[in-house]
């Protein structure tokens, strides 16, 4: 039988992957945007275990994980417009 959220954690799994991956990419290369498309699926994978925590009842945790991913791509956003 299946984790009814498990989907919010694979979500994150990858997400995290994905974020290392491009993330060495970037330093390697040498490469601003990929870098804060990196700090992006950061916040993407902080919002999913916002997602998995509010539905599991933790709603307090839930939220200060989407405030958390909130303020980091805002972080990023504002970034790129300094780019």
């Amino acid at each position: 039988m299946h984790n009814p959220y498990e989907k919010y954690k694979r979500m994150e799994l990858i997400t995290l992957a994905l974020a290392v991956i491009i993330g060495l990419t970037a330093v390697v290369q040498g490469t601003a945007i990929l870098m804060l498309f990196s700090l992006l699926l950061v916040a993407v994978s902080i919002f999913s275990e916002g997602l998995l925590q509010f539905n599991t009842n933790k709603a307090a945790e839930g939220i200060k994980q989407f405030v958390k991913a909130g303020i980091l791509m805002l972080l990023a956003a504002i970034l790129l417009f300094f780019l």
